[in-house]
């Protein structure tokens, strides 16, 4: 069963232990970097993403805050130790996260990719994110309406 949970000061140790295989390096920044950014970005809400009781990844999403807009929201870090990929578990992950985000009331969700990660663009075209654009880094930018 996969589960969503805070990163705490209990388990932020073993969250940067997880790890990508060596051809996804520079697909998602570090969890290390993700933690780190999040300290000072105060409506980044993190999540650790469980696999019954095991801790196999790392979520992150905020609202927009450019201008602030609370009925949009991004899935801006999506990691899967590489352990633990390719069972399913990023896509139950997603899929909570959209929930918690419509729960907050927002009406739409983004997120990206790179365009050589060809599993993420397939997993978020099973969960509806449609492509609507290319962000300037030259990143895939995807949306789901939640109304």
């Amino acid at each position: 069963m996969v589960t969503l949970q805070n990163l705490t000061r209990a388990n932020w140790v073993e969250c940067i232990r997880l790890e990508f295989h060596d051809h996804q390096q520079g697909f998602v920044a570090s969890n290390v970097a993700t933690i780190a950014e999040s300290k000072f970005e105060p409506h980044h809400v993190l999540r650790t993403i469980y696999s019954d009781d095991s801790m196999v990844g790392l979520m992150a999403y905020c609202p927009e805050d450019d201008p602030p807009d609370t009925e949009l929201y991004w899935i801006f870090r999506l990691m899967i130790d590489k352990n633990h990929q390719g069972q399913g578990i990023g896509t139950a992950a997603m899929r909570l996260a959209v929930d918690e985000i419509r729960e907050i009331g927002a009406r739409r969700v983004r997120t990206m990719h790179k365009p050589t990660n060809i599993q993420a663009a397939a997993m978020y075209g099973k969960l509806g994110f449609q492509g609507i654009g290319v962000l300037d880094d030259g990143d895939m930018l995807l949306e789901m309406d939640l109304t």
